[in-house]
């Protein structure tokens, strides 16, 4: 049954736009995870209206495109799956999730499969070297707070919060573990993320 849908907070989109430098950047692997996304829970038509303008590039995985587009995608994205997923913190989740696990099977195989060995504090420890094989901005700083806890610390990212979530309850699932990531934001471009395990 779907929702009644509302728009995505647009003036949110453009303070968030207003914080990206020029010449960050996403890779193209991030845009066709969100977009198959919209595709597999809302169809083809949703997918074109997500696409038009700009945002028709065909994206290839490894070149990076505009953070200002990839910022773009997310709120058209929720535009279109909020009646099925819900407000647009869970779309936005939904996209994180989906594009962590896309990522752990391509460019993120060596902090995935090498450097963590399903070892979540090495993972997290690791979060600015996979962050940096992923977008071309911002710092992610991560301090353990117990054996299985820890807060990363990302500043100069202006992704959504539940975003950002979704990418670290996501990075656990590929683990085979579930937790939970919770924001707390200090800016519209700066968070701390306290993430639990089991």
């Amino acid at each position: 049954m779907r929702r009644r849908t509302m728009p995505s907070n647009k003036a949110e989109l453009e303070a968030r736009l207003a914080a990206v430098h020029p010449g960050d950047s996403v890779r193209g692997l991030f845009f066709k995870s969100v977009l198959s996304l919209v595709q597999q829970q809302a169809g083809l038509a949703a997918l074109e209206t997500v696409r038009q303008g700009a945002l028709g590039a065909a994206y290839t995985d490894l070149l990076t495109y505009p953070a200002r587009d990839f910022l773009t995608l997310l709120y058209r994205a929720a535009d279109a799956l909020e009646p099925l997923l819900g407000p647009e913190d869970a779309v936005f989740h939904a996209c994180g999730e989906k594009d962590v696990t896309r990522f752990s099977t391509g460019p993120g195989m060596l902090i995935f499969g090498i450097i963590s060995r399903g070892d979540p504090q090495k993972l997290f420890a690791g979060a600015q070297m996979g962050y940096g094989a992923a977008v071309s901005y911002g710092s992610r700083d991560y301090v353990p707070t117990g054996p299985t806890s820890g807060t990363l610390h990302m500043r100069r990212d202006m992704l959504p919060p539940a975003y950002h979530e979704g990418i670290l309850t996501g990075a656990l699932k590929v683990l085979g573990l579930q937790g939970t990531a919770r924001a707390t934001p200090r800016g519209i471009d700066s968070a701390d993320y306290d993430i639990q395990w089991a």
